[in-house]
């Protein structure tokens, strides 16, 4: 039997940096940076939320765990170091389902040619027991034999989401990276696909990061969250936790925006307001539209553990229940 606190993902220190070549054609190009040395741990059978908004970096972090960008630092999946020689190994390992599950899908292929494709490129199985797994997996998912057949433009987009799921699967991968996987279709269907993740999690044995922009989603399906900013990991704990007792001001702004959480009026005139004070270079990302910002913020807090901090003890990595990277963490009235 398997170990359901063993370590499937370990991220130490990531960072990531881009060459932007500016808007004007003399202009200057500079380098920007999209991570800020992230670190994080999933263990096996652990449903792990990222949340954020928009260009926070939580998309650039998926990818460099995929090995699809490059970046500064350490990612390992199930033990084994992401390098180019063992990519086809790690990629075993690793599975992806995206936002657009049309793109995804080649609109030239049957749906059981999509879900054998990743046995193919392994050299799993012969012709009849991959389209055996194919069916299997169509089951899996919700759809059945008849769909095997089928082209992607048959389906809907709650049935193509359905198939990526199902691809992402077929190797059976210790991880499984969701980039917004619900985002792009309706809100019923997204429901549906938010309770398949969990009834196939019940079923089968893999950790999973699911990447959202959505505080509540990330709450309603995941065990852990984190919330990045800016490429930095603000505030990471368990759902409960941090859901109904947030301590950094980034996620008591994140939930302002949720009519039944009430976050405060202070933090809810600055949820969107980007220009409230000059930004601090080396300080607090936040410190901007942070409404309780002081001359300490200007200076960079690190992500410790505020429980550990309030009761003046140095609490080890496994027993930190929730993290936080603030001078002065937000307490609930």
């Amino acid at each position: 039997m398997k170990n359901k606190n063993e370590e499937i993902l370990e991220i130490s220190h990531v960072s990531n940096r881009y060459r932007d070549s500016g808007a004007g054609f003399f202009s200057r190009s500079k380098m920007t940076r999209v991570l800020n040395d992230v670190s994080l741990t999933i263990h096996r059978d652990e449903m792990f939320g990222l949340v954020g908004e928009s260009g926070c970096g939580k998309s650039t972090l998926g990818k460099a765990v995929l090995g699809m960008i490059p970046f500064e630092g350490q990612i390992r999946v199930g033990g084994m170091e992401y390098t180019r020689k063992n990519r086809q190994e790690f990629t075993s390992a690793v599975q992806a389902v995206f936002q657009d599950p049309l793109s995804a899908l080649n609109p030239r292929r049957t749906i059981a040619q999509t879900l054998e494709e990743p046995l193919l490129a392994h050299g799993i199985g012969t012709p009849q027991s991959r389209r055996e797994k194919a069916v299997e997996m169509l089951e899996l998912v919700g759809l059945d034999a008849s769909y095997a057949d089928r082209l992607p433009r048959e389906l809907s987009g709650g049935q193509r989401q359905r198939v990526c799921i199902g691809a992402a699967l077929m190797i059976d991968p210790d991880l499984v990276i969701a980039d917004e996987a619900t985002s792009a279709l309706d809100v019923s269907v997204g429901a549906q696909i938010l309770n398949l993740f969990q009834e196939i999690h019940d079923r089968k044995d893999f950790a999973m990061l699911f990447i959202s922009h959505n505080l509540n989603v990330v709450y309603y399906l995941c065990n852990r969250i984190a919330v990045m900013y800016r490429g930095s990991i603000v505030e990471q704990g368990d759902a409960e936790s941090l859901y109904n007792a947030p301590l950094h001001p980034y996620t008591r702004t994140l939930l302002s925006a949720i009519p039944e959480i009430d976050a405060g009026d202070e933090l809810s005139r600055y949820a969107y307001q980007e220009t409230r004070r000059e930004p601090a270079p080396d300080g607090c990302d936040f410190y901007h539209r942070c409404p309780y910002a002081t001359d300490q913020c200007k200076k960079r807090p690190e992500l410790t553990d505020a429980l550990a901090a309030e009761n003046g003890t140095d609490a080890s990595e496994k027993e930190r229940e929730h993290l936080v990277r603030c001078w002065n963490p937000v307490r609930s009235d």
